[in-house]
């Protein structure tokens, strides 16, 4: 009955949501090419979790006031009457429950991502550590998760996408003076020189995160990324997700290319192999680069294709 109520509530309420989205697409067909909107999807998900109650994240909120595309008519018109929905009928869409529960679908793909990757933060990263958020968007963690740690913290970008970040983070006054803010232009230069630049340590054990990128990325760009890590300390983490390189190849991977090259003009180009076994293939491709499989979860249907998978992988040992 809570779900059926919830349906009838997105029917009348959907001229709205859509006027909402617009508020939304429009900023972001005006950076298109030169700053990631994908980053907006993750850092919707989040902010929705937090208006539901289900996940703190109060910096997520603040955020948003500076960002272009969750401007106040977005909000108004999206966001509030999403959560407020939600609300009065009791029932929460599987793409708004923290933690998720069940399989992974695609609709629920964002909010098990978070989830996988919150815990690995919380477990691995140690008092004393560093940890660099790679590609890091609009995440928030640093200002959160993290922020109550004795951690050093570095978010790595491109430069247009950190302007915009950094743009916000000043409009809103957002408190970010315990983060170092390190520029890259990942085509012509290492993002470990670039951090070693900006002060960190690579003698140091090292949590990354790399969120919603490996996709969009050759091949090259991801052995390059991965044989980093391998350089740092041993216990040194990272923490990523894919998309399987099988499923990009069937209509339905075809079908999320298309709608992401539509929507955001970006290109998923990169899919790790998981069959025939999707442990044993990440497993190896890991040991290739000199790292350790520690943790993974396959996304999808039980006993289907995997469409993807998240990932902890280690250098030897894990993080203490």
């Amino acid at each position: 009955m809570k779900q059926i109520s919830y349906a009838l509530l997105m029917v009348i309420l959907a001229p709205i949501l859509l006027l909402g989205c617009l508020f939304c697409v429009v900023p972001m067909l005006f950076s298109r090419g030169k700053v990631s909107a994908t980053t907006y999807e993750p850092f919707g998900t989040r902010l929705l979790c937090h208006l539901m109650g289900s996940r703190p994240d109060s910096a997520a909120l603040q955020l948003a006031g500076g960002l272009p595309a969750t401007n106040r008519g977005f909000m108004a018109l999206a966001i509030r009457p999403l959560v407020w929905a939600s609300r009065i009928t009791g029932y929460t869409p599987s793409y708004l429950k923290y933690p998720s529960s069940g399989p992974t679908s695609i609709g629920n793909y964002l909010t098990a991502r978070c989830e996988f990757f919150d815990k690995a933060m919380l477990d691995r990263v140690s008092t004393g550590d560093q940890v660099v958020i790679l590609g890091a968007g609009w995440d928030t963690r640093a200002y959160g998760l993290l922020k109550s740690k004795e951690v050093t913290i570095f978010e790595v970008d491109a430069p247009d996408t950190q302007a915009v970040k950094l743009a916000a983070i000043k409009k809103t006054g957002l408190d970010a003076s315990h983060v170092t803010f390190v520029s890259c232009d990942f085509n012509q230069q290492s993002w470990l020189e670039a951090a070693k630049e900006n002060g960190c340590d690579s003698c140091k054990c090292t949590f990354i995160l790399w969120e919603g990128v490996t996709m969009y990325l050759d091949e090259q760009a991801i052995n390059s990324t991965l044989q980093a890590v391998s350089n740092l300390p041993t216990g040194s983490c990272i923490a990523f997700d894919f998309f399987a390189r099988e499923w990009l190849d069937t209509l339905s991977g075809k079908m999320a290319r298309w709608s992401v090259k539509a929507m955001y003009g970006e290109l998923l180009t990169f899919g790790f192999p998981v069959t025939p076994d999707f442990s044993g293939q990440l497993s190896d491709y890991l040991e290739e680069c000199q790292l350790v499989l520690d943790q993974n979860r396959p996304l999808g249907k039980e006993g289907k294709l995997p469409f993807g998978g998240l990932v902890l992988a280690v250098h030897s040992t894990v993080c203490s």
